[in-house]
């Protein structure tokens, strides 16, 4: 199972905090976790791959500021996503079964005011499986898009040879999904995707800004905010099916580097 659950929180004052608080809800995340599941989040901590977790910093138009601040009259949201079923049932239970009272930011404490698990109420939420995903785009009969376009909503970045890459390229964006897909999918797909998003894919069109994240080291890593459509230049049947899970899938693995702490914040758009 995959799911996307977000959260509303209203802060019982005025209180300016990081601007960027993804950190902050991983661990709030793994706090929350931690009261149903210790073990599991022993291993989601200490796994050294992919994480099957992302948690995002506070929804909405991400513009780079330094701090934000929040009021007991506007609330905010954050969201958290499973990319297994171990986790995401733990998440369902923790969030949606036994919701919180209380979501702890940067030691500030929010009020809970709901959690939502339903695509038709809040576009990053929902829940499918990878069996469902697949079965959507691998077996319609209409004729398949040939092109996407993703919402980056948070800084996405890449590591590729030894640097950090800002601008989400075809086939960084789609080597990074298919790569997330394989890690925690039953259904295996071929790696050859990322050599077609290289090959095949380009860039139609974009409008992208580039902000920075400070680590927890205290170092900067950029990366690219906004929205990019993506053309196949090949119709190839399969491919473009993969092509099309893929652009959905990104909506609950995130894409690129630091997914679990907020960065690579990614949905399915219609297109520029």
């Amino acid at each position: 199972m995959l799911i996307s659950i977000v959260l509303t929180l209203v802060s019982p004052t005025v209180k300016t905090l990081p601007g960027f608080l993804g950190r902050a809800n991983y661990a709030a995340t793994l706090a929350r976790l931690g009261e149903i599941d210790p073990a599991l989040v022993r291993r989601i901590h200490d796994d050294e791959g992919p994480k099957p977790v992302t948690c995002s910093g506070l929804l909405g138009a991400y513009s780079g500021a330094k701090s934000v601040t929040v009021t007991p009259e506007k609330p905010v949201q954050v969201r958290v996503t499973g990319l297994v079923p171990e986790v995401s049932e733990a998440l369902a239970h923790a969030l949606l079964e036994e919701r919180p009272e209380i979501w702890e930011l940067e030691s500030h404490r929010f009020t809970v005011q709901e959690t939502i698990c339903d695509s038709d109420r809040h576009p990053w939420s929902g829940r499918t499986s990878y069996e469902l995903l697949a079965a959507t785009q691998l077996t319609r009969l209409e004729a398949l898009d040939r092109q996407v376009t993703l919402e980056f909503a948070s800084p996405t970045a890449f590591k590729s040879k030894e640097m950090t890459m800002p601008v989400p390229l075809p086939g960084l964006v789609f080597g990074s999904l298919v790569e997330r897909w394989n890690a925690f999918s039953p259904v295996t797909l071929s790696p050859e995707m990322r050599r077609y998003g290289e090959e095949v894919m380009a860039i139609s069109r974009y409008r992208l800004e580039s902000f920075p994240v400070v680590s927890k080291d205290g170092a900067q890593r950029i990366g690219g905010v906004g929205r990019v459509t993506y053309r196949a230049l090949a119709g190839d049947r399969y491919w473009l099916s993969i092509m099309n899970m893929l652009a959905d899938f990104a909506l609950y693995s995130g894409v690129g580097a630091q997914t679990a702490t907020g960065m690579g914040q990614v949905r399915r758009r219609e297109r520029i």
